[in-house]
């Protein structure tokens, strides 16, 4: 039994929950007492939780603390009592809350948080945890003596729904939103991707047999790595756009720059002011797209930055637009083969209602009023004015709240001569959409006053599908209208003696594997 005890104990330094579910198999299975395996579980996390305090303190001590503005800034705030609060609910949530305990153990320590009043939190924390996780392991003790193994993975699984809850339950605006969230299956565009984009496996296979390859897709923009299917630069499009053209945003790339003097040189030395956007050259679905504002924003921005970033001016045209360009290589001129218009959503105070109860009473920003209630957290208790119109998203990606709509009607010969032209500075540029800001619409469908923002390749989609009005059949049949003609314009390149492809698999599925395990620390725009 002493052996089974240490290696719960010491299990739980390395996977705490595994360790907990292999602490209920062996009690089932009668190879450890209950006393035993909750003394190892208990004494095992709450010596770790400690550890992770007492690491705080001693870099607190070497001066660390007063190394980071966001750490000394954070200090400050919890003078007062309301502070002081703050830091010891989030101690409390953090034990059930997965990723948060590491930094949120380690800032308590590093700012001196009191020893004693985090010693008896642990204590009750860590208490009520092993307890909670203990007696769901006994309510199914029999299953777990006959299918263990299966059982070790439904209470793995338990053990993540109740992280995930806990924040949830625990904050009252995020109940509010919880109660909400049901509202997401009766709409498509609310669905996770899974489930919209199953259908169009199928036909991508079919699609692959039929061309006797999955790859073609990659040739679609040969001068792009893998066409632009994923993992592209950025940069690669927005360098061939001429400088002085109208339709140009200021833009230039910066490698991962940690110290904040060097890369303000940079900045400067490129003639940028504040406001300007910094986003990643190698992004997806409006990762990393952030706002800078002021030198906190951007020393926020660069020490979680590890990667490539572009830095662009930031565009005051009023309204965004997605326009999806196709062109066969061996056509003179290609088409738009979709239109969204990007909306900004708001809602305009009552001089009564706070503003979460405001998000909670509009029919549409209810359904993701999660995704709203974290970007503005800070504001939901107050009280916008009378006629006060607020903005809840100001970034046109739909994961972050913009609204799409079907912008068929800005199609005309002139914005179509416009785009045309644009492409045609990217060489071998033939499957792809634009990401805009336009004056107006008048002057869009005359092909004048837009810039451009991004611009995206292979892996774009016709976004206009993402209107409320469009029907699933209708969303599906575009997608579908989409990879065909993917496959065709890829072939032709394919087939082409004179166009050089740029084709690397193996970088694709790296690109893939990011995107899929990616931290989303920098994914909602401020």
């Amino acid at each position: 039994m002493t052996g089974y005890f240490f290696s719960v104990f010491f299990g739980t330094f390395l996977l705490e929950d595994v360790a907990l579910a292999t602490a209920l198999a062996l009690i089932a299975n009668e190879k450890i007492g209950l006393l035993p395996a909750f003394l190892a579980c208990f004494f095992g996390i709450g010596i770790g939780d400690l550890a992770l305090y007492l690491i705080g303190i001693a870099m607190g001590r070497l001066g660390m603390a007063d190394r980071f503005r966001s750490v000394r800034k954070f200090r400050a705030s919890l003078v007062d009592d309301k502070g002081s609060n703050f830091l010891t609910n989030s101690i409390v949530l953090s034990r059930f809350i997965p990723g948060t305990r590491l930094p949120t153990y380690l800032v308590a320590g590093l700012i001196g948080y009191p020893f004693w009043r985090f010693f008896i939190l642990t204590l009750v924390t860590v208490s009520l945890w092993v307890i909670l996780v203990f007696a769901f392991g006994q309510a199914i003790k029999t299953v777990l003596l006959n299918h263990w193994i299966l059982t070790v993975a439904a209470i793995l699984l338990f053990l993540k729904v109740i992280k995930s809850l806990v924040p949830k339950l625990s904050d009252y605006w995020s109940r509010k939103a919880l109660l909400h969230s049901w509202r997401q299956l009766l709409s498509f565009e609310f669905w996770p991707a899974i489930f919209f984009y199953l259908p169009i496996i199928p036909y991508v296979a079919y699609l692959g047999i039929k061309y006797r390859s999955l790859l073609v897709p990659f040739y679609a923009n040969p001068e792009i790595e893998n066409g632009g299917l994923i993992g592209e630069s950025k940069w690669d499009f927005l360098k061939h756009l001429q400088a002085t053209s109208p339709h140009t945003l200021k833009a230039f790339k910066m490698n991962p720059q940690k110290d904040f003097s060097k890369a303000r040189e940079l900045i400067d030395k490129e003639g940028f002011n504040y406001p300007f956007i910094l986003k990643p050259d190698v992004g997806q679905r409006g990762f990393g797209v952030r706002i800078i504002r002021s030198d906190f924003d951007l020393t926020e921005y660069l020490r979680l930055a590890d990667f490539e970033m572009i830095v662009q001016k930031l565009s005051r045209l009023p309204g965004e637009a997605g326009i999806f360009y196709i062109r066969h290589p061996s056509a003179q001129n290609g088409s738009l083969f979709s239109i969204t218009e990007k909306k900004f959503p708001t809602v305009i105070g009552d001089g009564q209602s706070k503003l979460g109860d405001l998000i909670l009473s509009d029919p549409r920003a209810r359904i993701i009023a999660a995704t709203y209630f974290s970007r503005h957290r800070h504001f939901l208790g107050s009280i916008p004015k009378s006629g006060e119109v607020f903005q809840l998203a100001e970034c046109g990606n739909h994961c972050q709240g913009a609204i799409f709509l079907n912008g068929e009607k800005l199609k005309t010969p002139e914005l179509l001569f416009s785009i045309e032209a644009i492409a045609r500075k990217i060489p071998h540029f033939y499957f792809g959409r634009l990401d805009i800001r336009y004056q107006d619409a008048s002057s869009l469908m005359n092909g004048a006053n837009f810039e451009i923002v991004e611009i995206n390749g292979a892996g774009s989609e016709a976004t206009h599908i993402w209107d409320e009005s469009t029907t699933l059949r209708q969303a599906h049949r575009t997608l579908f209208a989409q990879w065909r003609l993917l496959f065709e314009i890829g072939q032709e390149v394919k087939l082409s003696a004179t166009i050089k492809s740029n084709v690397h698999p193996l970088r694709f599925l790296k690109e893939s594997a990011k995107v899929v395990f990616r931290k989303e620390t920098l994914s909602v725009s401020s």
